[in-house]
This record gives C-alpha cells, sequence and structure tokens, in this order.
C-alpha cells in the first residue's frame, strides 16, 4: 500500500493541485496504519515512507525517515485513547500529524541547511496548512476503503 500511494503521489496529484497545495499520500498511510494498527506498524509504515522519500526527493537524506517514523509511533500510541472509527477523529489526527511533520521538517531542514528561503509564517500559511487541510479532507474519503480493504470490523482484533 505504501508503494502505491508513494506512486499515487508522485504521478498523479501533482496534477490535482488546490491552491498550489496537493495532499501528502504518505503521511495519510503512516496516520491510517498507526491508528487502526498500533504504534509498532505506525512507526515501521513511517519508515518505509520516509525512505521512499528520502529516495526521491533532494532533501537531506533520513530527515523523512525520522520524522514519519515518530509521527507513526506517537499517532499509535494516542490512538487507543481516542474514538478511532469517528472520520472526524481521523481527520484531525492526519491533520494535525501532516502539520507537525511539516513544522519539524522546516525548523530541523533550517538547523542543518542554516538557509531558509521563505519564513515560516509564509511556509505556514503557502503551504503546510493549504496541503495539511487537502490531506485531511482526502482521509475522510480515503479511510473508509482502506478499512474494509484491510476488514477491520468493530469485532476485530485490531478495534
Amino acid at each position: 500500500m505504501l508503494i502505491a500511494a508513494f506512486l499515487i503521489q508522485l504521478l498523479l496529484l501533482d496534477h490535482v493541485k488546490i491552491a498550489g497545495a496537493k495532499p501528502d499520500m504518505l503521511i495519510l498511510s503512516v496516520v491510517f496504519f498507526a491508528i487502526f494498527f498500533g504504534p509498532g506498524m505506525g512507526a515501521e509504515a513511517g519508515l518505509i515512507s520516509g525512505l521512499l522519500k528520502d529516495i526521491y526527493s533532494l532533501d537531506i537524506f533520513g530527515i523523512n525517515i525520522v520524522l514519519l517514523s515518530i509521527a507513526g509511533l506517537i499517532v499509535g500510541m494516542l490512538s487507543p485513547k481516542l474514538f478511532r472509527e469517528s472520520k472526524l477523529t481521523q481527520a484531525l489526527l492526519v491533520f494535525c500529524s501532516s502539520v507537525i511533520y511539516m513544522v519539524v521538517h522546516y525548523f530541523v531542514s533550517s538547523f542543518i541547511l542554516k538557509i531558509s528561503y521563505v519564513t515560516l509564517p509564509e511556509y505556514l500559511y503557502g503551504l503546510i496548512l493549504p496541503s495539511s487541510l487537502y490531506t485531511a479532507t482526502i482521509s475522510i474519503l480515503l479511510f473508509p476503503a482502506l478499512i474494509n480493504r484491510y476488514r477491520l470490523k468493530e469485532n476485530a482484533e485490531y478495534l
């Protein structure tokens, strides 16, 4: 599923931008696995997603691996405390995870490279919030299909 999400993001979603933002299918996938399969699977999904992102991007190698793994771990640890069957909860987790991931990525990249081409407010309002909102909206449509795909019903051991 992670490779499919990566290919969809890479090949298809560049053409489906809204206000210059596109959804991040990899963070969406990491949050899905973390919510429904726990922190271990969330961290594993984050590791693989981060590796795929780092291999493709011209970013600092390893930054996405670390940040997405931590995001999967934290969301996985929070999910038993939340009503994870709620679409609103799922969308909020995706939105918050995306915002935090991108803000931390901005700070780590700025610190390591010692250069920043845009200020945090410009980045926040120009890319982070629109992209995170777009990703959360897509999650509302995509999570039910993924729940059916993985046969996650209320009587399943994962819920």
